[in-house]
């Protein structure tokens, strides 16, 4: 039963939305808000994550009336030099640049308690009869607690102006046990746009 219960939950939390953001910030200063045009860059040796993510932010970006292009379009092979992109926003009069860059991949294990009651050692609980008691000690015996390693991935995401070459927009997410790709970019830029959109970057 105990097993089951362990699977039942990872397929609960994968299941459902396993990203967060967990820091977010914004140039409130800056004038040219919400933002006309962007090159969206992920930076990544993998060409397949890194299509799949800047083709899905440059459709949601889209859909809020920003001209953007994925560097995957104009640099399928390769990821692309600081000068692959300055020739680029030069010829185009991009106004920013959007990148997203992997920080860190860390195996956490997460430890969930068992159905130990608590009272502590010694002194009288108002609470206290024999049963809890005895439950209680019994279950230090045979603790039912477990442990479940989860994968978080943490990437970081920055909006650029081209001109001045400073942040305008950045922010950092966290992704739990992120198996399927598609599903975890998805859901990703989702929370992306929003975020953009809340902030005034994007309409």
């Amino acid at each position: 039963m105990r097993l089951l219960f362990i699977s039942l939950f990872c397929f609960l939390l994968t299941a459902c939305a396993s990203s967060n953001l967990t820091s977010s910030w914004v140039d409130k200063t800056y004038p040219n808000m919400p933002i006309k045009s962007s090159l969206v860059v992920a930076m990544s040796d993998n060409l397949r994550i890194r299509r799949i993510f800047e083709d899905d932010m440059v459709q949601d970006l889209q859909a809020k009336g920003v001209n953007a292009i994925a560097s995957s379009q104009l640099f399928p092979n390769k990821l692309p030099s600081k000068s692959d992109i300055a020739g680029y926003i030069k010829k185009n009069n991009t106004q920013t640049v959007f990148v997203a860059k992997l920080v860190n991949i860390e195996e956490k294990n997460v430890n969930y308690p068992g159905s130990r009651l608590g009272y502590g050692y010694g002194g009288y609980n108002r609470g206290l009869s024999f049963n809890n008691y005895y439950n209680n000690s019994y279950s230090y015996i045979y603790d039912d607690s477990y442990t479940v390693s989860y994968e978080f991935v943490n990437v970081e995401f920055t909006l650029f102006d081209t001109k001045s070459h400073k942040p305008i927009w950045s922010t950092a997410s966290e992704s739990v046990d992120p198996t399927n790709m598609n599903d975890i970019i998805g859901e990703l830029t989702h929370i992306l746009i929003k975020n953009l959109q809340d902030n005034g970057v994007v309409k």
